[in-house]
């Protein structure tokens, strides 16, 4: 596979942005590219009833101006956001000329491709933070206010679909995940909870009540505990990436011989099919 031109960036070689290989984005070690555009659809049409229903329901109940206090609708957000950009270049990669390429990361600046990569470094990390930190520190605050049946689907959509939605692009996709980049994450999370006390010093409320000042070491544990959780989250995640490839390559070994060829002359064979 192709990778993006080098740079000449010291912070952006480290990080290993500049070695980032865009098929590995839109084609998978399982099926064709064309079923996993397929596979896609579903996540991306619900992400986007979702996010907008929640703004919508926010916006009727007068709370919208609140909408990007909460770090789960940011990590929503992020998670839609990267659904739908990689969907575009994935259908215009397969409106390319056989053999495929997806020339139109290779057409845009380099700057977009690192923040595709960031962008999914940080889905895969945040939509485990997220479902582990409501259920296990939101939630008993609020379960009181979730009510009907609406509110309940929004809850669990943002806080145990969207970790499905984003399994499924570590499960099905050849994206790798690169070590040093969990300090993207932390950085968000710092980030974050600058924010949280900017919300604070304006409205006088705290946005998460574990965030809450007044309960003195306690409150300095739920911050480490999150970042903790982020850490753990993220490794966790590069742990199924492994095992993911190690799987394929084993599987495709025993099947076909040489792995890397024999996947993409899978594909090829897979697309072909399908068009008959």
């Amino acid at each position: 596979m192709q990778s993006i031109p080098k740079s000449s960036n010291a912070v952006i070689r480290w990080f290993k942005l500049d070695q980032f290989e865009p098929e590995r984005a839109v084609t998978s070690n399982w099926v064709s590219s064309r079923t996993l555009l397929m596979i896609r659809t579903l996540p991306v049409l619900y992400g986007l009833i979702v996010l907008f229903g929640n703004m919508g329901t926010m916006a009727r109940d007068g709370l919208f101006q609140y909408f990007f206090c909460f770090f789960t609708d940011m990590t929503y957000i992020g998670l839609c956001s990267y659904l739908l950009c990689v969907y575009g270049h994935h259908v215009r990669y397969l409106l390319s000329p056989k053999p495929h390429t997806p020339q139109s990361f290779f057409n845009q600046w380099s700057f977009l491709n690192y923040l595709f990569v960031i962008l999914y470094h940080t889905i895969i990390c945040f939509n485990i933070v997220t479902p582990v930190v409501f259920w296990a520190l939101i939630y008993g605050y609020i379960k009181n206010q979730v009510s009907n049946t609406e509110q309940w689907w929004l809850a669990t959509s943002v806080h145990a679909v969207s970790f499905f939605m984003m399994m499924t692009e570590v499960t099905f996709t050849k994206m790798v995940c690169v070590p040093r980049m969990v300090l993207f994450p932390l950085f968000v999370l710092i980030l974050y909870t600058c924010l949280t006390f900017v919300i604070f010093a304006v409205d006088h409320a705290w946005v998460y009540p574990f965030l809450d000042w007044s309960q003195g070491a306690e409150a300095a544990i739920w911050y480490a505990l999150v970042a903790l959780v982020a850490v753990i989250g993220f490794f966790l995640n590069y742990g199924v990436h492994q095992l993911r490839d190690a799987v394929a390559r084993r599987v495709h070994r025993r099947v076909h011989g040489n792995f890397d060829e024999t996947t993409d002359k899978v594909e090829v064979k897979n697309d072909a099919a399908e068009e008959v």
